[in-house]
């Protein structure tokens, strides 16, 4: 008898140590958090996996970093940056994508509500190479015969970032979330290189070069940003 009441007590104690230590990780928010995640949708063999880190100073506040990988994409003839020259024949496009880091600040201002983000954001350099197949052209009223390749470069920078996410938060200590971080109104301007067997001309060149870039400032996209979905830990 005495030692099942001494078993009791110690599953009592323990219970009650667990349930202590659950309410203070719901009820102060304060805690730390570990994770992994993507940075790009899975898709055309995309992924740029992501890891985060940071703390939570309590129910409405949280600090930490996101990193993303580099990452390489073929998307084929699926390129929105190529339907911006207005060329007809793409049969190749991929991507080098650079390194994403944000270091950023959440305010969620209602519990297991949204939250908004905000911080300094770094995208590294960018580059998609566009191959079109070999047929006749009319650029500018002058006409072109050959394939043609544009090689479009986006340089490396940072911005002031603020953007809107959402984490859910299982009571094992698990959560899932995503986010999207960009600097808004700061685009940057890419860098082109043109080559094939169509030697087209300058003013050619002028034309899809302002095309391209008139393209890219109309897709949020190209924004220097973070998006992040993926999974965490949290411990205190």
């Amino acid at each position: 008898m005495i030692a099942k009441h001494h078993v009791w007590l110690v599953v009592c104690l323990l219970a009650g140590t667990t349930l202590t230590a659950q309410e203070r990780l719901q009820n102060e928010g304060k805690y730390w958090q570990i994770g992994i995640g993507l940075g790009e949708l899975p898709l055309n063999g995309s992924f740029k996996p992501s890891i985060t880190l940071g703390y939570h100073f309590g129910p409405k506040f949280y600090t930490g970093i996101i990193y993303q990988f580099k990452d390489a994409i073929n998307r084929d003839a699926s390129s929105f940056n190529a339907r911006s020259t207005d060329l007809s024949g793409l049969t190749a496009s991929s991507e080098k994508v650079a390194q994403r880091f944000l270091l950023q600040l959440r305010y969620k201002p209602v519990r297991n509500g949204p939250y908004i983000s905000t911080g300094v954001v770094f995208n590294g350099t960018d580059q998609e190479t566009m191959l079109f197949d070999s047929r006749t052209r009319n650029i500018v009223d002058d006409y072109y015969e050959g394939d043609i390749q544009i090689i479009q470069t986006r340089p490396a920078g940072w911005g002031l970032a603020l953007g809107l996410g959402y984490q859910y938060d299982f009571n094992n200590g698990l959560s899932a979330g995503f986010e999207w971080t960009p600097a808004w109104g700061q685009y940057p301007v890419p860098e082109y290189a043109f080559s094939g067997s169509s030697s087209i001309s300058s003013e050619a060149k002028k034309e899809l070069t302002h095309r391209m870039n008139k393209g890219f400032r109309s897709s949020v996209t190209n924004l220097y940003k973070v998006f992040h979905i993926g999974f965490a830990y949290r411990w205190n």
